[in-house]
């Protein structure tokens, strides 16, 4: 199983970094993390709907092939702990590789989020992009 975390902001520090290695080791062997960080594109010079379709773009590009697409938005659905577990358990077993898409802090395009398999809300609330 291949899971892709592809989010626009910037690389984790040392201790954010150590701490996805604790995570991450706590997976099945059979389970691969890929992250790639895309440099926001935040500029005085861009307006904010110019930043988010920018962002939007490189986000759909950084999509590996026939992966299943969840992207994380404050409108998405929400869902239980149990919830999330049993679609993963599901996504495991097509043996499919999983890409999570997660937008700078304007967010993406409406097309992401149609581009989608799923858009899922992780709260209401905003939290740093770290």
């Amino acid at each position: 199983m291949i899971i892709n975390l592809i989010c626009v902001g910037s690389k984790p520090n040392a201790s954010e970094t150590e701490s996805i290695e604790y995570y991450t080791k706590q997976l099945p062997k059979n389970f691969s993390v890929n992250f790639t960080y895309l440099k926001s594109s935040s500029s005085p010079k861009l307006s904010k709907k110019e930043i988010i379709k920018k962002e939007s773009a490189i986000l759909l590009n950084g999509i590996p092939r026939n992966s299943y697409v969840i992207s994380w938005d404050s409108e998405g659905k929400q869902v239980s702990s149990v919830d999330f577990a049993n679609l993963m358990k599901q996504k495991i077993q097509t043996k499919k590789s999983i890409s999570f898409l997660v937008g700078g802090s304007h967010g993406f395009t409406n097309e992401v989020k149609h581009k989608s398999d799923m858009v899922l809300s992780a709260s209401l609330l905003t939290f740093p992009h770290k």
